[in-house]
């Protein structure tokens, strides 16, 4: 049995937060860095360890969705469904918009109404959303996707639903291995179980496909990067930062990303072991400089402020970095 991500091998010390030149908090992490292939090229702590990557394999359940929907899911919409989005305006007329293709309106989500991050938009609304909820776009796809299926969107987060074993099919081919649960996400979707190193693999495949449902969901990603979190999302700033990245947050201390390295494909997966989201973005620029990309300073040291001013910084230890080889 699988008993949690720090009980496959020891985690790196990777970042600390430093105050006024004192540090006040450490995470540990796990990394990985493989081919399109799976071969294992870079790492820190434990590369296999196994995690619920949550939110981080929305691009493959997208292009599970593209599998069955077809062409007409694509560009912004497209983008959308791999979004954890701050449920700016301009979010939700995107995740309104997919419905709306499906023939669907906001009755069909499974997703639990919320207040959006966007503060503009929490002004505009005058109670909690379904369409606001940050998986909204993941959940429209799918009910969708359901729709064409069988023709209505019920069930659709039943693990054992057509849609569903899409998504199980295409997590395990783009990961080399079978996802183990699943559980019950944050939204009310399935969440499966993967390891790093399989997450890794499949981000470099994302970034590499020629074609096919990984290409289009490649293609919306690096086209629509707001969309698919917003101006303060670390996975949306790595994409902006360097066109060659594709990246993906996710609950929980993990972020996953590809880029077309120069020595070729590469894939990352990042795993925080205490769950804490502010650190992944750090690590996961780290790893990323490692094989040649360009990180925006915003990512790999945030800023650690005190009234408003800057007082310290998040930042990679020399640990993670000496892992990784900087």
């Amino acid at each position: 049995m699988t008993t949690g991500a720090s009980a496959s091998g020891p985690a790196v010390l990777a970042v600390e937060a430093t105050r006024d030149g004192f540090v006040e908090a450490r995470h540990r992490a796990h990394v990985a860095l493989a081919t399109a292939e799976g071969e294992l090229v870079g790492g820190a702590g434990d590369p296999a360890v196994w995690c619920y990557p949550r939110s981080a394999v929305k691009p493959l359940q997208a292009a599970a969705c593209v599998e069955v929907v077809g062409q007409w899911l694509s560009g912004p919409s497209l983008a959308i469904a791999c979004a954890s989005h701050e449920a700016s305006i301009d979010h939700q007329v995107e995740v309104a918009q997919v419905l709306a293709l499906g023939g669907l309106d906001e009755d069909a989500l499974g997703c639990p109404p919320a207040w959006p991050a966007d503060m503009p938009a929490v002004r505009e609304q005058e109670r909690p959303l379904r369409l606001a909820h940050n998986c909204s776009g993941k959940h429209a796809a799918m009910a969708w996707a359901q729709t064409v299926a069988t023709g209505r969107p019920d069930g659709y987060r039943d693990p054992d639903s057509p849609i569903q074993q899409r998504v199980t099919h295409v997590l395990a081919e783009a990961c080399g291995v079978r996802p183990e649960g699943p559980g019950v996400d944050g939204c009310g979707a399935p969440a499966w179980r993967l390891p790093l190193d399989g997450l890794a693999r499949a981000m470099a495949r994302l970034v590499a496909a020629p074609r096919g449902p990984l290409a289009r969901v490649r293609e919306a990603m690096g086209a629509y990067p707001l969309l698919v979190g917003g101006p303060q999302a670390p996975d949306s700033a790595l994409m902006l930062g360097d066109e060659r990245v594709l990246a993906k947050r996710g609950a929980e201390g993990t972020l996953v990303a590809g880029v077309l390295a120069p020595a070729g494909p590469v894939g990352i997966a990042v795993k925080v072991e205490d769950g804490a989201g502010r650190a992944a973005g750090p690590v996961a620029a780290a790893a990323l400089a490692s094989v040649g990309a360009r990180v925006p300073d915003g990512v790999r040291t945030p800023t650690v402020l005190g009234g408003g001013e800057p007082h310290g910084s998040l930042a990679p230890t020399d640990a993670l970095t000496a892992a990784l080889g900087l």
